[in-house]
């Protein structure tokens, strides 16, 4: 019983007592003053730096070209614009040219002379602003006043006796001049010859639309 409750004692074999162990001591290793000079005389190697290779003659350089000179340029041709070409400021079949007369007695009197003629007012055009005759494309023209016949004709011419009573062929455009307003309206006696003038473009006219 004693044996199954594990109460007998327990016979084991001694075993010998072990030596004593002397402490063993490691020598450390004597660095000389020269070889740590040695040592640290040594060469490092530097690091390898991988280098790209320049590339030449690729490109132009900026200094290059503005050195170069100018015939070296390729040539650009400007795009050639179209001709203007101006339209005649006047294109009525009838033009009374007639500058310098605002005042109201003269502008009463042209109107008088417009309703005397009796021709559509769309074929008629009153024009009292500095004109030329490079401006105009019309068939029948009276010009109001020695001066201003001049200006738009661009003749010199003395006396009004020289010019009016006739018709004048300009290219396609048939002119007669005759007196201004303001000398009409100092010498009313003039108005005859105005209307005589008149006659001479309404002949004509008459003859073209038959």
């Amino acid at each position: 019983m004693l044996r199954e409750l594990e109460l007998l004692p327990v016979w084991r074999a001694r075993l010998p007592a072990p030596a004593n162990l002397s402490p063993v001591t490691i020598a450390e290793p004597v660095v000389t003053l020269e070889a740590a000079i040695e040592a640290t005389a040594a060469p490092v190697s530097a690091p390898v730096v991988e280098t790209v290779p320049e590339v030449l003659n690729t490109e132009v350089s900026l200094a290059e070209r503005l050195q170069a000179p100018l015939d070296a340029s390729p040539e650009v041709k400007e795009p050639s614009l179209p001709e203007v070409v101006a339209e005649p400021l006047v294109q009525t079949p009838w033009l009374l040219y007639c500058p310098h007369a605002s005042d109201a007695p003269s502008q009463q009197l042209l109107q008088n002379i417009l309703r005397a003629l009796q021709l559509p007012l769309e074929e008629v055009s009153l024009y009292q602003q500095p004109l030329q005759l490079t401006q105009v494309n019309t068939r029948f023209c009276v010009l109001f006043g020695l001066e201003q016949a001049n200006q738009f004709l661009a003749t010199n011419y003395v006396e009004m006796a020289a010019i009016r009573g006739q018709i004048l062929t300009y290219g396609d455009m048939l002119v007669v001049v005759t007196h201004h307003p303001q000398a009409m309206l100092e010498n009313p006696l003039l108005k005859r010859e105005v209307w005589q003038d008149m006659c001479l473009l309404l002949a004509r006219h008459a003859a073209v639309a038959a």
